[in-house]
């Protein structure tokens, strides 16, 4: 079996063939987005349309195409309902529709951090009925819930949008991104600007302000996952984004800091964890998506 997966972000798009246990053929592609901030456009569709054709005449007969995209994905439809800044005039590409009159191949689609949540749950030591709350930290906090082994998309397919929820007066993002791990040390330090490795560096150096900022971040994405905690009692929060390549350091502090504000251990979840799949998991959650949609073809 071969689906293409591809992973749609607004600064590259990654690609690969995988069979249907999440193995890769080893056919890894990366190419610039065709994403134009000024002129406020992007030819992602036209891009996508290509890639597929390009895999088609590689390979021969694919057996489908799986998408993970940034953005709000109405899996059904199978197009972009609602998209940031990162990607001009994305609203309304209907990927489905193309691919499958274009292309004449079945296709799945879903938010990236959803992609990304079942990609970590597919390949990880997790029961198929399994609940897990998973964040993506970078510029801002992404997060997808899974219920029961499945992702909760919500009725406009936007669940899991944790980073515009309210942490004191501020947004959980506001508080808990490495934006705001690199902002408040530079405003400690009188720099004008970090970066998470700068801080991390410092901090290995033993510079205070540098425990004080990340003592600072642990403490907020800990104050932000409470209300989910008791909300949905997961077996496991998966924590991803490239700070978590520092996990060492962070997953203790983050641990230590929910044990101080819960209300008692017997809420905690069992597991704790940093995500192990760095940038593939977008494209593995893509295809294990894909083989949910469409069962009759992984027979």
């Amino acid at each position: 079996m071969k689906i293409l997966a591809i992973d749609i972000g607004g600064t590259t798009i990654k690609s690969d063939l995988y069979d249907a246990k999440g193995h890769s053929l080893g056919k890894f592609r990366e190419e610039a987005t065709a994403v134009s901030i000024e002129d406020q456009t992007n030819g992602i569709l036209d891009q996508v349309l290509a890639l597929v054709a390009d895999y088609q005449a590689a390979e021969g007969r694919l057996d489908g195409v799986a998408i993970s995209s940034a953005g709000v994905i109405d899996s059904r439809a199978g197009k972009v309902v609602y998209s940031g800044y990162t990607i001009p005039a994305y609203q309304g590409t209907n990927f489905r529709q193309a691919i499958e009159e274009e292309r004449g191949l079945p296709l799945s689609i879903l938010n990236d951090v959803n992609a990304a949540a079942y990609g970590e749950f597919w390949q990880g030591n997790y029961a198929t009925d399994a609940s897990l709350v998973c964040l993506t930290i970078g510029t801002g906090v992404g997060g997808a819930v899974l219920i029961d082994g499945k992702i909760h998309f919500g009725r406009q397919f936007s669940a899991g949008e944790v980073g515009y929820l309210p942490v004191g007066a501020d947004r959980f993002q506001d508080v808990a991104s490495t934006t705001a791990l690199c902002r408040n040390y530079a405003a400690m330090t009188g720099q004008d600007q970090v970066t998470g490795r700068d801080v991390f560096a410092a901090y290995q150096r033993g510079d205070a302000q540098a425990d004080q900022a990340i003592g600072q971040f642990s403490e907020a994405l800990a104050q932000g996952l409470l209300p989910m905690v008791y909300l949905l009692n997961p077996d496991a929060i998966i924590l991803g984004g490239g700070v978590m390549a520092q996990a060492e350091i962070l997953l203790p502090k983050i641990k230590q800091a929910l044990v101080e504000r819960i209300e008692s251990d017997f809420f905690l979840p069992e597991r704790i964890v940093a995500a192990s799949l760095g940038n593939e998991a977008g494209r593995l959650g893509a295809v294990y998506h894909f083989l949910q949609e469409h069962p009759g073809l992984s027979q």
